[in-house]
């Protein structure tokens, strides 16, 4: 007895089965229901014989101890299980891809060539896998796959040959392919871990990857095609009998076994296509027109749905008969055609149009409407709402400023408007539904529903001439009652003349106001409906009550003649920056560039955040970074805001040698960008070809660079589909992010000095070279090919060059003003300023917090459960640096040091894994007097010493955060007694500097300063005092780290190092240019408005981040299936770990 084949259940099927469901959950019918077990019973029948018969002649093996031991027909349960949550899954995951699609204008009567090579196939198939079993040996496998799945495939093909080519691709292929994709790689692992195995004999070993037989392949792709197929077959059969009335009468609920079969042999020669060919023009006209109608109507099904497309096709053709005509008398003349019409559709009283009506259509009404009027479902439909639908129209048409006809002039006269307007429209869709349904509604609540209809399709008309008030006022209309301006000292003119006057924005408040009064009154019988129409007119309803919201929240401006909210572009709006690190600093001056007002908020008297300095007695230090990493971006941001770094009085000094890297045996290696130096130390620790591996090694560091930079540093990853962006997907395995640095480096290098040599450098992103993934070889790459490069006067040259341009922009810095929170309009639901510690409050319409993500979400805001889950998330190191005077220069030193623990390994456990100091730590040693003389005194050194150590553990790990105190009996002895630490990392640095280079510092320093861990916290509200913020696992980047805008506040923004892109200087450099793009385009901002270049930093359009109306391209949909591999490779590798 096992476990194994349950865990694949639980850790990879189960899953993503759960999310399938929740996604799909509100959309889901009774006639779903239906389709989703008759499938799986179909599945679970049809492949018992087959799997019994491939188990008891051992094709098929369990080795002992992987299953449960429940069996059926020698099938253990797990296995019986899989035909279950396979079939649930690629049916839920097609369920939801069709959704939107409308079926019955993919029947065709055509039947083209490709039935009958689709036939042939398949049965050439079925032979071939016939003579594979008759013969045994290595094609058994792949004959009896063939012959069991071809001859479904062959009938599904065959009765819904013409339905399947015609759906759109992403019916069809691509929820045959991403399940496909996802079971190749779960079957890979199980098949390596030997969870299940194929006899030796019985297959090709043909693989189509490593540990992935081809037969598996094939098996997986089939099945799912067979799942597809199958629920394909049952909408075509669906389509047919509800497109098709005349040959099946009115059915309601889920259609017997009889009506299933007589749509299958129903011959396409009956098909209405008249009745098809009006579908497709209704759906045309929709999508044209009133396209948000048609994609709602995509949550109804069946016979109701078609009737609601034929419904709205035939409002939306009479409004532009009516709209469109080139005259009002022309007009007028449409409206009483029209009215003809109804007349004689409503007299003849029959489902189908005689040929009467037909003559009438046909001679009166433009050829482009005709199918419209004609499909209209007169014969269940109430033909007084239509009336009074053409008396709104009547009321359009009396508006002739020449007259000065205004026929609105009391709100009793906007009310019958609206209600024959909007309020017919929504009375028929719920006489629709209610005769639609299975279930028996009483004529009482049938009236109470009608009649609340009529009031919310009145509140949705007020939203809509609310939203329309400019729109209107351009064609000489004003809607607002007379009685209300005249109360208001106003006429039709001065709405006409200024449509955004202070007056009549307050009467357009006082009509959104009135909307939603019958909006709250209507919208409780909405639960009084059916369940098939509750769920989607709830939707269609809210949706459109938004923009009502909206509204009332900023007030419309004008966008290519409809209104719209106001754009940024047109508003002046205030930002409120909490932070003066390098992120926020950034940020602010991009902002500023484009016009915003910002004004950054400090809690320090300094700027920079631990991009600062310390000053002591002539001596100066780097309080944080020291080396200049990826110059392009600090070039980049100092041109996009109009200047240069030497415009700003920053020279960049480049240190040669990179480092001098000091072992325990006291012998060095020092890296240079130098190729001739690095050959000849290279060659002397790994042999003659050890500089042709170092070649290869900055090769791959070198894509790993390039990619990073262009595909991430450049771009926002807002969502988990962000991930499906070509440039990532296709240089995935590329950058080797399951591999750690360590892994890679080995790959290269065989001696374990030189792994040592070109792996430290994860230390920058606060990771174990043991963690870290291999993609951060990137950073070696900069550093040997670009160089170390220093600020001439220290790094914080580069922050008080960027404060100054900042400044110059109108960005105001308020320093030692702390912020006690961020302060939230509850009924709006944004951020509305911040609250600094004094109580008093500052409004602004957009924050930016550059404070510690973590922090941020924890202190400055109300507390969540994902603000807990993010205190929980794993976390960089810390560090205890030291900043020594030293009385004299130390010439054994360069400006930058490493000095590697013997301990190698041991020494990251001690800080990753057990967050203390190991016993003996690698350190790092920056002279920074070494490449800048004016950091010291003439004639002495500036020392700094950063040496790694775990981060502040909480409270609730049985620690304290902080130091511990020294010779307090009576304390909680902790694992962290930070004064041991301190004085141990100060010791082992003096006595490793000591044995290594033979220099004693201890008598040479004059003055020591002291950054702790909690030092760390303290000043700079670092969570945990993690000097780099959360980590850069590989579920703590892209998608999966903390987004750049808030999820519930929309107009709170996040930079710095824990958000996207992540940590260091130039990489939040970078992050500062994607969130302004951000606020930028989400404040209205188009691409060409953006005061910098964009070539490279803008987001894709299309894609699966930004989904159109389109539907999706094939290459979009290729991404789609790609992304799911990534998606499905990460879980299942971090699952098996």
């Amino acid at each position: 007895m096992g476990w194994e084949y349950a865990q694949v259940h639980l850790k990879y099927t189960i899953p993503f089965g759960v999310v399938l469901a929740a996604v799909y959950r509100p959309l889901m019918s009774r006639l779903d229901v239906f389709k989703l077990v008759f499938l799986i019973t179909v599945a679970v029948v049809s492949t018992i014989p087959w799997d019994s018969y491939l188990i008891r002649n051992r094709i098929w093996t369990y080795p002992p101890g992987v299953v449960v031991g429940l069996t059926a027909w020698d099938i253990p349960a797990e296995e019986l299980f899989f035909f279950v949550i396979q079939t649930f899954n690629t049916s839920l995951l097609y369920m939801i891809l069709s959704k939107p699609t409308f079926h019955p204008i993919y029947l065709s009567q055509k039947t083209g060539w490709g039935k009958i090579a689709g036939q042939i196939l398949f049965a050439s198939t079925i032979i071939f896998g016939l003579v594979s079993v008759s013969s045994g040996g290595e094609g058994m496998y792949m004959g009896l796959i063939l012959i069991w799945a071809c001859p479904f495939l062959l009938f599904l093909w065959s009765i819904s040959y013409q339905f399947i080519v015609n759906l759109p691709w992403t019916n069809t292929a691509l929820p045959i392919a991403l399940p496909t994709l996802y079971l190749w790689v779960v079957d890979t692992f199980a098949l390596r871990r030997g969870t299940w195995s194929i006899t030796s004999g019985t297959k090709y070993g043909i693989v189509l990857w490593d540990g992935l037989d081809i037969e598996e392949a094939v098996f997986f792709l089939l099945t799912n095609t067979l799942i597809v197929f199958g629920l394909i077959a049952c909408d075509n059969n669906l389509a047919i009998l509800d497109t098709f009335p005349e040959h099946f009468p009115r059915t309601k609920g889920v259609p017997n076994l009889l009506t299933i079969i007589r749509t299958l042999i129903l011959p396409k020669e009956k098909y209405d296509e008249e009745r098809i060919q009006g579908l497709v023009s209704a759906v045309a006209l929709l999508r044209k027109k009133s396209r948000s109608f048609y994609l709602a109507s995509g949550t109804f099904e069946g016979r109701l749905r078609i009737d609601l497309i034929r419904l709205y096709a035939f409002c939306r053709a009479a409004d532009d008969l009516v709209d469109e005509a080139p005259s009002v008398d022309d007009s007028r003349a449409s409206i009483e055609k029209l009215r003809k019409f109804l007349d004689l559709a409503y007299e003849e009283n029959q489902e189908e149009p005689s040929q009467r009506l037909r003559q009438y259509v046909t001679s009166n009404i433009p050829e482009m409407f005709h199918m419209a009027l004609l499909q209209l479902p007169t014969y269940y439909l109430p033909k007084q709402p239509l009336d009074d639908l053409l008396k709104g129209f009547d009321t359009d048409l009396l508006f002739e400023r020449k007259s000065g006809a205004f026929p609105i002039e009391t709100t009793e006269d906007l009310d019958i408007y609206g209600s024959r307007v909007a309020g017919t429209v929504a009375e028929l869709c719920n006489h629709l539904i209610l005769y639609h349904t299975p279930e028996s509604v009483p004529e009482d609540i049938q009236r109470e529903v009608v009649a609340s209809g009529q009031e919310m399709g009145i509140a949705l008309q007020y939203v809509n001439i609310a939203r329309d008030i400019k729109t209107d006022a351009d064609i000489d209309r004003v809607y607002l009652p007379l009685s209300w301006l005249k109360k208001a000292q106003l006429t039709p003119e001065d709405v006409i003349q200024n449509p955004h006057g202070p007056s009549i924005e307050a009467l357009r408040h006082k009509l959104l106001d009135r909307a939603f009064e019958k909006y709250n009154m209507a919208k409780s019988a909405i639960d009084k409906l059916p369940s098939e129409g509750k769920g989607p007119i709830r939707v269609a309803v809210e949706s459109y009550m938004e923009i009502g919201r909206v509204l009332r929240e900023k007030g419309p401006t004008m966008k290519k003649g409809r209104a719209t909210v106001p754009k940024m572009s047109d508003i002046k709006k205030s930002v409120i920056v909490i932070g003066a690190g390098v992120g926020g600093v950034s940020t602010a001056a991009r902002l500023a560039k484009a016009g915003f007002r910002v004004t950054i908020l400090e809690k320090n008297d300094f700027t920079g955040g631990r991009c600062s300095l310390i000053h002591n007695d002539g001596h100066r230090f780097d309080q944080g970074p020291s080396l200049l990493l990826l110059p392009r971006f600090f070039h980049e941001i100092f041109q996009d805001l109009g200047t240069s770094l030497t415009a700003e009085g920053v020279e960049l000094l480049k240190c040669e040698p990179n480092y001098n890297i000091w072992f325990g045996d006291g012998s060095s290696f020092e890296m240079s960008t130098d190729l001739t130096k690095m050959k000849k130390a290279i060659e002397a620790v790994e042999g003659i070809d050890g500089f042709e591996r170092y070649l290869g090694f900055l090769q791959e560091s070198h894509r790993h660079y390039e990619v990073s930079v262009e595909s991430v540093l450049r771009r926002n990853f807002p969502s988990i589909l962000s991930l499906a962006r070509p440039e990532v997907l296709f240089n995935l395995f590329n950058i080797h992010p399951l591999e750690s640095i360590w892994t890679r480096a080995s790959k290269y290098f065989w001696t374990e000095r030189l792994r040592r040599v070109f792996t430290f450098g994860s230390m920058y992103m606060g990771m174990s070279p043991f963690d870290a993934p291999g993609t951060y070889s990137l950073l070696q790459y900069t550093e040997l090919a670009e160089g170390i490069l220093y600020p001439r006067g220290g790094f914080h040259k580069v922050v008080e060059a960027l404060v100054n341009v900042g400044q110059r922009l109108g960005v105001e810095y308020r320093l030692s003003t702390g912020v006690k929170s961020i302060s939230i309009d509850q009924a709006t639901g944004k951020a509305n300023g911040v609250v600094l510690s004094d109580g008093t409050h500052l409004p602004s319409d957009i924050v930016i917090s550059n404070a510690d993500l973590v922090y941020t979400y924890n202190n400055l805001l109300p507390k969540t459960s994902y603000a807990d889950s993010l205190s929980k998330r794993e976390t960089s190191c810390s560090s205890i640096s030291f900043y020594w005077s030293a009385s004299k220069i130390i010439p054994e030193l360069n400006a930058h040091n490493i000095f590697l623990a013997d301990e190698y390994q041991e020494s990251f456990d001690s800080i990753f894994k057990e967050h203390l100091i190991p016993s003996e730590p690698s350190f790092y040693v920056n002279v920074p007097s070494r490449i800048d003389p004016s950091a010291a005194p003439e004639g002495k050194d500036s020392i700094v010493v950063l040496v790694p150590v775990g981060h502040l553990l909480s409270d609730s790990e049985g620690t304290h955060r902080g130091l511990s105190k020294s010779g307090n009996s009576g304390g909680l002895e902790t694992s962290q007694d930070w004064d041991k630490m301190i004085s141990l990392a100060r010791d082992t640095v003096i006595a490793t500097m000591r044995a290594r280079i033979g220099v004693d510092l201890a008598p040479l320093i004059e003055n020591e300063i002291i950054n702790t861990p909690f030092t760390w916290q303290e000043k700079f509200n670092l969570d945990k005092g993690a000097i780099l913020g959360l980590s850069h696992s590989i579920m703590n980047v892209l998608a999966f780290r903390p987004g750049t805008q808030h999820s519930k506040y929309k107009n709170l923004y996040f930079a710095g190092a824990s958000t996207h892109p992540g940590t260091g200087v130039p990489v939040c450099i970078a992050g500062s240019k994607i969130v302004a793009e951000q606020i930028l385009k989400d404040s209205g901002f188009k691409s060409h408005q953006i005061p910098w270049a964009q070539d490279t930093a803008k987001s894709p359009k299309g894609g699966l981040d930004k989904m159109s109306d389109s539907s999706l391209t094939l290459f979009q949909g290729f991404l789609g299936a790609l992304v799911a591999i990534l998606l499905a490779y990460y879980y299942l590798v971090i699952a098996a770990n």
